[in-house]
């Protein structure tokens, strides 16, 4: 999915909604983009920029995790 032009015309409460549907859907890829988009729009208040990098560090940790246990013969 291209988001393009989305960033530009939406608030950043309409692009970490759309992030937040993204990250449902697991396109956690899309999400991160749209996250750093929201937190970086000119209208982003103090706790939207925390949320969207909180959000972001738990798709990074969830992207990250390895099961240890499954690589024991």
């Amino acid at each position: 999915m291209v988001m393009g032009h989305f960033y530009m015309e939406h608030t950043a409460q309409k692009i970490f909604d759309k992030a937040q549907e993204c990250r449902r859907n697991r396109q956690f890829g899309e999400a991160i983009n749209l996250f750093r988009a929201a937190s970086g729009a000119p209208d982003a208040t103090e706790d939207l920029k925390r949320r969207c990098l909180a959000s972001i560090d738990l798709i990074q940790e969830i992207n990250g995790f390895v099961n240890t246990d499954l690589m024991n013969p």
